[in-house]
């Protein structure tokens, strides 16, 4: 459970800029991609996780693969 908070986290404050700018419609960050706030590949909203950019795709990807 801690390291899933960890994910969100990490990436709330990766992509700081991102979630200023162009990740508005995020609101509350990176834990709106997952179902319920809780990351895990089975959680991600898979709609939402799409309309990311590519690389921050592939930074969640690296994230839930070294989660499990």
């Amino acid at each position: 459970m801690e390291n899933n908070k960890n994910i969100i986290e990490n990436l709330d404050r990766r992509y700081k800029n991102y979630l200023e700018d162009d990740g508005k419609w995020l609101n509350e960050g990176f834990k709106n991609i997952f179902i319920d706030g809780e990351p895990s590949r089975n959680n991600l909203k898979t709609s939402v996780y799409l309309m990311l950019p590519e690389d921050i795709r592939e930074h969640v990807d690296q994230l839930l693969d070294s989660s499990i």
